[in-house]
C-alpha cells in the first residue's frame, strides 16, 4: 500500500491511498466522482491538473476556497493503516504545518504503519534556499512561501527545515540517512526520501 497522506486537491490514481482530515470542504471520493476528474493524477506528473498552484503567484493570492478530495480520512497522528501495511508515504508541503513535537508523534506514527525498509517521502519548502532568493530579489511573496500561504486557517507554517535539520529529524525516528529526490515544485523546496531501518 502506498499513502499520499495530505492529499488535499491533488488526486493520486496509480495505486495510492489518498488520505485527508475531514472537514467541511473535504469529500471522499466515493461521494464526489466529478471532484475524481477534476484533480485525478498520476505521480509522475504531480502538478498536472493545478499548474496554478505550482508557483509562488499563488502565495500571494487571497484566500482560495478549494474543495479536497481523499479516499479516507486521516492525519500525521493517526494514519489509517494497519501496522507495517505501507510500503511508501508521501507527504507534500504538508510537514512543516507541524509543530515541533507533533512532528515527533508524526514521524513515530510513520513508523506505525510502515513495513521494515519501507519509504518516506516528503517535500517541504527550503529554508536556506528561499531567504538566499529573498535576499537577492526582495520579493515578499518568497517570505510568504517560508511562513504559509495564508490562503487557509491552517495555512500557517510552524516549521521551517533546511536539509541537516530535516534530515537529523526524520533520522531519529530510526530511518537511513534521507537522499534528495527531483522537486516537482517550482518554488525552492526541500524533496527527499528516507527508507526505515529494517
Amino acid at each position: 500500500m502506498r499513502v499520499h497522506l495530505a492529499s488535499g486537491t491533488i488526486y493520486l490514481t496509480d495505486g495510492w491511498l489518498n488520505v485527508d482530515v475531514p472537514g467541511s470542504r473535504v469529500w471522499l471520493a466515493e461521494e464526489r466522482p466529478d471532484l475524481v476528474e477534476r484533480y485525478a493524477t498520476v505521480e509522475a506528473d504531480y502538478y498536472a491538473r493545478h499548474r496554478d498552484h505550482d508557483h509562488l503567484g499563488a502565495f500571494a493570492a487571497g484566500p482560495q476556497p478549494s474543495e479536497y478530495l481523499a479516499d479516507v480520512y486521516g492525519r500525521w497522528d493517526c494514519i489509517p493503516c494497519r501496522d507495517g501495511e505501507v510500503t511508501e508515504l508521501l507527504a507534500r508541503q504538508s510537514f512543516e504545518h507541524l509543530a515541533l513535537s507533533d512532528a515527533h508523534r508524526a514521524l513515530e506514527e510513520v513508523r506505525r504503519v510502515l513495513i521494515p525498509r519501507g519509504f518516506l517521502r516528503l517535500s517541504v519548502p527550503d529554508h536556506d534556499a528561499t531567504l538566499h532568493a529573498f535576499i537577492e530579489s526582495h520579493d515578499l511573496v518568497l517570505l510568504r512561501h517560508l511562513l504559509g500561504p495564508r490562503n487557509s486557517p491552517n495555512g500557517y507554517h510552524l516549521m521551517s527545515y533546511n536539509r541537516a535539520s530535516l534530515d537529523e529529524l526524520v533520522r531519529a525516528h530510526g530511518f537511513a540517512p534521507g537522499e534528495d529526490e527531483p522537486s516537482p515544485h517550482s518554488y525552492p523546496s526541500l524533496c527527499m526520501k528516507w527508507r526505515l531501518a529494517a
